[in-house]
């Protein structure tokens, strides 16, 4: 059974000692270290970032991080959902040692479904940014419903997703 949990005292450790394979280290510079210390900042500027620890059946297998914000980047000037409201998918991994087995899938759907409750505020789209390389995200991401838009920014192609209004 997947689920997620906030990063508490008891679990910070075990979030911050998962690890991705060496081949996949060209599609990210951010650690999971990292991207707590970010939530931390965004939070107490206001902006919503909400990282959790990825569980199965009670062991720590994978962390991720979405954020609540504007889509304001002047690189989406022309786009459609340029200045609206969106859930962004900041950081997303699982554990080398637990790859390969659906638990990402998983994981994934379950934030998912938690964004589409709105938690932080409505909203029309999810959003993040995938390697252009990293084949297994794109192919993971698109059996998710999300379609990429073109935009490329440092390697990595931003991919939008309609949220359901339910």
């Amino acid at each position: 059974m997947i689920e997620l949990r906030k990063i508490t005292g008891d679990n910070i450790d075990d979030v911050i000692a998962l690890d991705i394979g060496e081949n996949q280290r060209e599609f990210t510079e951010l650690t999971n270290l990292r991207s707590i210390a970010d939530a931390y900042v965004l939070n107490a500027d206001g902006e919503p970032a909400i990282p959790l620890a990825i569980y199965a059946d009670d062991v720590v297998v994978g962390f991720l991080m979405y954020t609540y914000d504007t889509m304001d980047h002047k690189s989406f000037k022309n786009e459609v959902f340029y200045r609206k409201m969106s859930y962004f998918i900041w950081y997303f991994m699982i554990d080398k040692s637990y790859q390969g087995k659906g638990y990402g899938k998983l994981a994934f759907e379950k934030m998912l479904m938690d964004i589409e409750t709105m938690p932080h505020g409505e909203a029309e789209y999810v959003a993040l940014f995938y390697h252009t390389r990293n084949v297994v995200a794109k192919t993971l991401y698109a059996s998710l419903g999300f379609v990429d838009t073109g935009i490329i920014q440092d390697h990595s192609m931003l991919a939008i997703k309609n949220l359901v209004r339910k």
